[in-house]
């Protein structure tokens, strides 16, 4: 087995580092570089912290909006509450995401690695393939209207059922990492 990268690509412009208990990104913010776009999305069994170190980023929480800077700390996203992340053109970022509990980390790096695994990147994986990495990374994407048992039900049944039951497999199922 080959040792992972610690750094992967996100999308033209952005990448993500993986450090021990962090994730690091960076957007270089150039004329050409893709927006970073994460949707609505919820978390049942983890707390996430978004810490902006330079530049910019655009953080819903729970509906409200905010620009956040290096000036600001870090945001906490409680766990069960929709937000979303959006970086902008042309504005180069560095920020940092960590989960709590801290022994969710692992997990949300496999997530990362799967997500940004699909050739062409996590929109171009189709909906099944998405949908079982989200199930394992207890990731929950939030409908026009907001039912968090339908969501999850929504997750589950594709996602942990009819994906593998359709042949589909994650690329990274373990962080073990040999030679």
């Amino acid at each position: 087995m080959v040792d992972y990268p610690d750094t992967v690509s996100v999308s033209n412009g952005t990448t993500m580092t993986f450090n021990l208990q962090t994730r690091l990104v960076k957007i270089r913010g150039g004329p050409d570089d893709e927006v970073l776009q994460v949707p609505t999305h919820w978390h049942e069994h983890h707390d996430e912290i978004i810490t902006v170190l330079e530049g910019q980023l655009k953080v819903t929480i729970g509906g409200k909006v905010k620009m956040c800077t290096s000036e600001d700390g870090g945001s906490f996203i409680p766990r069960g509450v929709p937000h979303a992340l959006e970086s902008l053109k042309g504005v180069p970022c560095v920020f940092t995401e960590q989960t709590r509990p801290d022994d969710f980390s692992d997990r949300k790096e496999l997530f990362f690695r799967n997500t940004f695994a699909f050739p062409g990147g996590p929109m171009k994986a189709g909906l099944l393939p998405l949908l079982q990495v989200c199930h394992h990374g207890d990731t929950y994407f939030v409908f026009p209207i907001h039912f968090a048992w339908l969501e999850k039900a929504f997750v589950q049944i594709l996602g942990r059922y009819i994906a593998p039951l359709l042949g589909y497999r994650l690329k990274y199922e373990t962080l073990k990492k040999g030679s």
